[in-house]
Formats: structure tokens, C-alpha cells, sequence
């Protein structure tokens, strides 16, 4: 079966308003506050899947929040347990509507520290708890630490001490201080797929083309790991994303990235708006719609 190129967009919907990601002040944690926040959460991720499938956004990413304050001490709630019927519902909904989810932390992983393993296994958890295959995955930002030497050593350490369980959910991402060429070599070792960040390769070039870098991270994906994912973003004033998507530099990225066919996250500021421009946009590329190319030829 042809596979679609799924394209879609990180954390909140800017048109229904809602983030699935709420949270609270610790000082005011309570069990039942909890509970509440978790509720809100999950039925706000529910509305934003309901309005990507109507779009055709098939691919969404989440941050660990959904389940606020998960890895810290006074937080002693089975969540998984408490919420399970809600989790399998929209696992169900992502598997019957051919979506694909994945989770990122907004600041990474600190890989040397304990901290990272926690939130890879919460993050991990969230996944499980939806019963969905290991290609949905968690993505983890690859550098961390003064220099490159070091966030790589770091980064393969990281890996290694993961459970088998856990590290089959993770791909990791170039950024400024790991490039392409440094994620795919750790991808060599420890086996965990490479997520090809297009704004952040400039911030660690790699001695190649943005094509031939997008190869090298696709040869990284393997059985199991579902499509390549690819993340488009250009740079803000301020450092952050820019508010919005230029479909021509897009268009550009998108043509660039044959014969793969990757799963692309368009992240910039207005969400869902950038990821609707992208979808007009890449609406003459027949992996986002098989057949078109051959109904156009006649056949």
C-alpha cells in the first residue's frame, strides 16, 4: 500500500483556541486539580485531532504536559491507570484515521542528567498508554553539553542507558550544537533514527546539501520506525520560529526531499494556519495524494 506523506504541525490549534498542554501552579497541586487539567488536556487534544483529520493535518506533535508535573514527586496519580479508557480512544482515533503522533519536551532532554531519562519515559509512557506502534516516537533535540565533543559523547551515553522499551520510541534532531552528520553517526551506534530539522542545520552545517542531508537522515529509519520525519522552520527576530510559513521557500524544501517520503512538521508560530498554506503548497506532489499523478497522465 502507498503510504501518505503526512503533514502537520506541533502543541496547540490557534482556530478552536485550545492547548493540550495546560498546566498550574505547583503551589496550588491537588489531586483533584490534577485530574481536571489531565481532563481538559485530553479533551482538547481530542477536538484538535477531530479538526486536523476534517483539514487533512495527519500528523500532530505533543508535549509531555499533557499530563502536568508527571516526574515530580507530588505527583503520585496512576494517571495511565485513572485516564486509560480516554488514552485508548484516541489511540483509536489516530490508528482508524492513518494519523501519526509523536512527543517532544519544549526544551529537550538534559541528557546528562537524570532528567532525561525521566521525561523519555514519560514521554514514552504517553505513547504506550495510547497503544499506538513504535513509529510514533519521541523526539529528543541530540545536543547537550559546551561543545560538540562533549553532546555527543553525552548523547550516545543517553541512548545506551535507555531501556530497550523506551529507545525504540526515540528519533533524535539536529540542532545547533549536533549536525546531521554527528546525529547520524550516533544513529549508527545506537541505532535510533535521525529527524532532519531544516532550521537548524544551518546552525551546525553539515559538510553537505540540505538534499543530501535529508537522505542521510531517511537512511536512518528503518522497520518499524515508521516514515522519515522532517521539520520545516525558518528563523524569527527573536530567535524562535518565524510567525509564519514563506511557501515558497517550503516548496523548495519540499522538492528537495525526493524520491523520500517523509512526514513533515511545519513549525512556526500560527500553528495550523502555516500547516494549511504548506498543504496548498505541496498539493501537486503526488506522494501527498498517490494516484493523482496517474490520474493526471490518464491511467
Amino acid at each position: 500500500m502507498t503510504i501518505l506523506m503526512k503533514i502537520g504541525y506541533p502543541c496547540a490549534n490557534r482556530s478552536i483556541g485550545c492547548s493540550p498542554s495546560r498546566t498550574f501552579d505547583l503551589r496550588v497541586f491537588s489531586r483533584d486539580h490534577l485530574i481536571l487539567t489531565i481532563a481538559e488536556n485530553l479533551s482538547c487534544l481530542a477536538r484538535i485531532l477531530e479538526f486536523n483529520r476534517k483539514a487533512g493535518l495527519y500528523f500532530f506533535v505533543i508535549g509531555p504536559e499533557l499530563i502536568p508535573y508527571a516526574a515530580h514527586p507530588a505527583n503520585t496519580l496512576n494517571w495511565a491507570e485513572e485516564f486509560a479508557a480516554d488514552f485508548a480512544a484516541v489511540g483509536a482515533f489516530i490508528r482508524d484515521a492513518g494519523m501519526r503522533i509523536a512527543v517532544q519536551p519544549s526544551c529537550g532532554f538534559a541528557v546528562p542528567e537524570g532528567k532525561g531519562e525521566r521525561e523519555a519515559t514519560h514521554a514514552a509512557a504517553i505513547l504506550d498508554a495510547m497503544e499506538l506502534g513504535t513509529d510514533a516516537k519521541v523526539i529528543a533535540w541530540a545536543g547537550s553539553g559546551p561543545d560538540r565533543e562533549t553532546a555527543q559523547d553525552r548523547t550516545f551515553e543517553w541512548l545506551n542507558r535507555l531501556p530497550g522499551g523506551i529507545r525504540r520510541r526515540i528519533a533524535i534532531r539536529n540542532d545547533d550544537t549536533l549536525s546531521v552528520a554527528d546525529c547520524c553517526a550516533v544513529a549508527e551506534e545506537c541505532g535510533v533514527p535521525v529527524v532532519y530539522d531544516h532550521l537548524h542545520r544551518d546552525s551546525a552545517p553539515s559538510p553537505c546539501s540540505s538534499a543530501e542531508a535529508m537522505r542521510r537522515c531517511a537512511a536512518t529509519w528503518h522497520e518499524g520506525d515508521g516514515a522519515p520525519i522532517l521539520v520545516f522552520a525558518t528563523p524569527g527576530k527573536d530567535g524562535r520560529p518565524a510567525h509564519t510559513i514563506d511557501a515558497d521557500r517550503f516548496a523548495e524544501v519540499l522538492a528537495a526531499s525526493r524520491p523520500d517520503n517523509p512526514d513533515i512538521l511545519i513549525d512556526f508560530q500560527d500553528r495550523e494556519q502555516s500547516a494549511l498554506i504548506a498543504m496548498i503548497a505541496a498539493f501537486e506532489d503526488p506522494r501527498l495524494f498517490p494516484g493523482k499523478e496517474l490520474r493526471k497522465r490518464g491511467a
